[in-house]
């Protein structure tokens, strides 16, 4: 039953359970929280904003969006391109 700390409740209840002892993932929850148990969940990857703009790509629109005229500024997102 070795999780090297990053098991929570749920897994804690579900390898008890399988131990042939009938434990909830609620009453894991408070097990845990009285023996002052928490999960160590590795961390997620975090997004840095650039301290420098590109140097290869510069800002030509530097967040002016009052455009005066049709076609003088395009604008596209490729969050969803893989």
């Amino acid at each position: 039953m070795a999780s090297n700390g990053s098991a929570g409740a749920r897994s804690i209840a579900d390898m008890v359970t399988t131990q042939g002892i009938k434990l909830t993932r609620y009453r894991a929850s408070k097990i845990m929280k009285l023996l002052g148990l928490v999960s160590c969940q590795t961390p997620h990857h975090r997004y840095r904003k650039a301290s420098q703009e590109h140097v290869e790509i510069p800002n030509h629109l530097s967040r002016q969006f009052a455009v005066t005229s049709p076609n003088q500024v395009w604008e596209g997102d490729v969050s969803l391109s893989r």
